[in-house]
């Protein structure tokens, strides 16, 4: 009886041999089917397309193909895919009864057979809404056909050579690593091994990240002069938020913020910014003291602050109140990084492993000789944009960014 596991392996490659039905070759050999594996959902679509409707171009197929192709390469093969973490466990065991009722030839494609378990496979891959439409006799003919039509193709193309296509042996090496971590770790270490004691430790050993002190955001003018900041106070404090970003950016002297309307973005009482390094520097305690004084936010400190030998026009644009998160609520989160950890952790060994056993031959002088292309058009930033790193979970961002809650308070 046929290995379940093999269906979804058939495209890696095959060595055909008179008399034999169906044996596997290094992947090096026939990688072209693996890439139509990764792309079968398209590819079916393309050929059971009903009668009469306009049927896609040799050329739009080619492009479906290399895009689709571009993607895998693009992936980090080891990286847990989105099904990997909302389900965190393999498929549950079949029965030798029900492996027999799959191992069943439907239809025969050359040397290539497709059985009961590879059109139930086909369905299984499609959202539970779709799946509902085989119930219809006519429906679920149609998708067994559109499979006999993929081996087909796929036979067309090998016989073609399109499988020395640099792109496709990329692509398939992409989805071999992501065969060999599925079945050496993913099935192994899974979401549910991380237990309830390991969840509790990490929480007591990391209780300050789930714990934020109060913090507030603050947008301020610097000037040169008390004089100057005592001219411009009333009308700081008339103006509402897009005012006063446009009077920072008119009047401002601190050019590490008058780009981006004088935003402090959020702070503690100790002047660490949301986010902020070890090495960052934090918020002026003058400022932080003035920022924090203000009742409401909107509001505009009362009189202008001495910022070392220039002053300063304070005004509070948004308040977080201080949180801690219960081990209730943060258990989830904390049981999904445990288990990235775990994994990776086990991914690092056995490549350490692997370096031992393969050593690499690696030529670092070489580095120099890469050449990196200048970013392509569009991809730059805009003129005046803020290329400064944002802080973790501040919303404004940009200079005309506010929060939607702080943007409504000041408004």
């Amino acid at each position: 009886m046929a290995d379940p596991d093999a269906v979804s392996a058939r495209s890696a490659g095959r060595l055909r041999a008179p008399g034999r039905r169906e044996t596997f070759a290094p992947m090096s050999r026939r990688p072209l089917l693996a890439l139509f594996g990764v792309a079968s959902a398209g590819a079916l679509a393309l050929t059971a397309a009903p009668e009469g409707a306009a049927q896609p171009s040799a050329m739009d197929a080619r492009s479906t193909m290399e895009a689709t192709a571009m993607e895998a390469t693009a992936m980090d093969p080891t990286a847990p895919t989105s099904a990997m973490v909302a389900e965190g466990a393999p498929s549950p065991a079949r029965s030798a009864a029900d492996e027999a009722r799959r191992a069943r030839v439907y239809a025969e494609v050359g040397e290539v057979t497709i059985t009961v378990g590879d059109i139930e496979d086909a369905i299984a891959k499609q959202s539970p809404f779709l799946r509902t439409r085989y119930r219809d006799p006519r429906r679920l003919r149609e998708l067994a056909d559109s499979l006999v039509r993929f081996e087909l193709l796929a036979r067309a193309a090998e016989e073609r050579d399109y499988d020395e296509n640099p792109v496709v042996v990329r692509a398939v090496k992409q989805i071999a690593v992501q065969q060999l971590i599925e079945r050496e770790f993913d099935r192994r270490i899974t979401r549910e091994s991380i237990t309830d004691e390991e969840i509790q430790a990490y929480y007591d050993a990391h209780a300050d990240e789930f714990s934020r002190p109060e913090m507030v955001r603050a947008s301020h003018i610097l000037l040169a002069s008390r004089d100057d900041a005592e001219e411009l106070l009333n009308e700081a404090r008339d103006a509402d938020a897009r005012g006063f970003r446009q009077l920072a950016r008119e009047h401002s002297i601190d050019t590490e913020t008058k780009l981006r309307g004088g935003d402090l973005r959020y702070f503690t009482r100790d002047g660490r910014a949301a986010g902020a390094r070890e090495d960052d520097t934090p918020v002026d305690a003058t400022l932080v003291e003035a920022a924090f004084g203000v009742e409401e936010v909107g509001g505009v400190a009362r009189e202008p602050v001495r910022v070392g030998e220039h002053w300063s026009i304070v005004k509070l644009t948004g308040r977080r109140p201080a949180e801690t998160r219960s081990l209730e609520q943060a258990s989830e989160g904390i049981r999904l990084r445990l288990w990235r950890e775990k994994r990776q952790n086990a991914i690092d060994t056995f490549v350490s492993e692997l370096r031992q056993a393969h050593p690499p031959e690696m030529h670092a002088d070489r580095m120099r000789a890469i050449r990196l292309d200048p970013a392509a058009p569009g991809e730059r930033l805009p003129t005046g944009a803020h290329h400064g790193r944002p802080a973790a979970g501040d919303e404004g961002g940009g200079d005309e960014s506010e929060s939607a809650g702080d943007q409504a308070a000041e408004d």
